[in-house]
């Protein structure tokens, strides 16, 4: 009996050993399958991964916001252009101001420089200058005068006293003073001194010249500059470089009663 006993445990032991390698090899097999399709299937994941639509839409994206940033300075240049229409209107205006008003600063310039020391044509000078009158009357003509000393009383203040007398030029002082006398036309002109003459004369609105002489131009001033120059001022502002009053005589024109033109004559 004990032997049948031990039988049957070793015939229970081959029947365990046979049912632990059958469930053995049966797991061997089913590992063995899946194991290849999962190597088969990890190659199409592999194609899929190296596919490159992610790459694509990268540049499509940058394409996009460019065009973005193109429109936004299109929108900002209207807004500039119109605040700088009217800011240039108004600027305009003070310039129009400033040119206007130019011309009248200059003015004032201009009108004290008329008449002051203006070169102007020199004299027309006559053979022969008014006649003198004994009676100290003064008919309208053109008269050859020059300064003189006040009488008694003095002139009033802006009046010069002249002394007239009666030129002759050219043959017309021949004639007069005869061929014989050398010294009566030194340099192709004479005076004669009898009768003589005297005028006080306000200078005020004549037209006026004195003549230069280092230039023996004509150089228009006013009656104010000649009565200070002839008082031993200075020559005012304007005067050329260099210029001394020189006391030339002056051919001096009466009409309507009036001295009008005072024109001093330049000679040697």
């Amino acid at each position: 009996m004990l032997a049948g006993m031990k039988l049957l445990v070793a015939i229970t032991c081959s029947v365990a050993l046979l049912a632990a390698c059958s469930s053995d090899s049966d797991t061997t097999a089913a590992n063995t399958t899946p194991s290849t399709a999962s190597t088969s299937t990890a190659s199409p994941q592999s194609t899929t991964t190296t596919a490159a639509p992610p790459t694509t839409a990268a540049p499509i994206t940058v394409a996009t916001v460019a065009v973005t940033v193109e429109t936004t300075p299109a929108v900002s240049e209207p807004e500039e252009t119109e605040p700088t229409e009217p800011e240039t209107t108004d600027t305009t205006e003070p310039d129009t101001v400033a040119s206007t008003s130019a011309p009248a600063t200059d003015a004032p310039t201009t009108s004290a420089a008329a008449g002051q020391y203006t070169e102007v044509p020199p004299p027309n000078v006559p053979s022969v200058s008014a006649e003198v009158l004994a009676d100290n009357t003064h008919p309208d003509g053109v008269y050859y005068a020059t300064v003189t000393e006040g009488g008694d009383p003095p002139p009033a203040t802006g009046e010069i006293v002249f002394e007239l007398v009666q030129l002759f030029r050219g043959e017309k002082c021949t004639e007069h003073f005869g061929a014989d006398d050398e010294d009566a036309c030194v340099n192709d002109y004479g005076v004669d001194t009898d009768p003589t003459s005297t005028l006080a004369v306000p200078l005020k609105d004549q037209y006026i010249t004195v003549a230069d002489a280092a230039t023996q131009k004509s150089l228009q001033i006013t009656g104010a500059e000649l009565y200070s120059l002839i008082h031993g001022d200075e020559p005012s502002a304007g005067a050329p470089e260099g210029y001394t009053y020189v006391g030339f005589g002056y051919f001096l024109t009466i009409s309507g009663g009036k001295v009008t033109r005072l024109e001093q004559w330049w000679t040697p």
